[in-house]
């Protein structure tokens, strides 16, 4: 039978790319490689895979001086890694840091008068997406 020596793959959601803020979904592409590695297919054309919406989560964020600490509860899902956003002064959305575990501290300028955080998946662009964001903290005036 020709078929039989077919394989096939399944992609976990936790190894996709960074999810396409801009297309809100996930995009992907693949190509054929022989197992002997010595001949490869083209690559396909993109396909969007479609995304829910992520789960919200609980944050503490605590505002010290020059000092914000964040601690956020685990999303039921598995997520490798978290995209730090703040917005200062009623400015835009500027990205911070990534972080693989679930809190983030950091010091802020001292003319900084007030601050917005958000927490989101990481995304492609990178930049603030509402869409991915997990959890998205109202103004603090400090």
């Amino acid at each position: 039978m020709a078929d039989s020596p077919i394989k096939k793959v399944i992609i976990k959601k936790e190894d996709l790319p960074a999810f396409d803020g801009a297309n809100q979904a996930y995009t992907v592409r693949y190509r054929v490689v022989s197992e002997d590695k010595n001949r490869t297919s083209h690559w396909s054309p993109y396909y969007s895979v479609a995304k829910d919406s992520p789960e919200q989560v609980a944050c503490s964020v605590q505002v010290i001086e020059n000092s914000v600490t964040m601690v956020w509860k685990q999303p039921t899902s598995v997520i490798k890694q978290y995209d730090i956003y703040f917005k200062l002064n009623n400015g835009s959305w500027q990205y911070i840091a990534s972080s693989a575990s679930t809190q983030f501290s950091t010091l802020i300028d001292e003319g900084t008068t007030s601050i917005q955080v958000a927490i989101q998946l990481p995304t492609y662009p990178r930049q603030y997406f509402p869409l991915a964001a997990i959890f998205t903290s109202a103004q603090i005036i400090l």
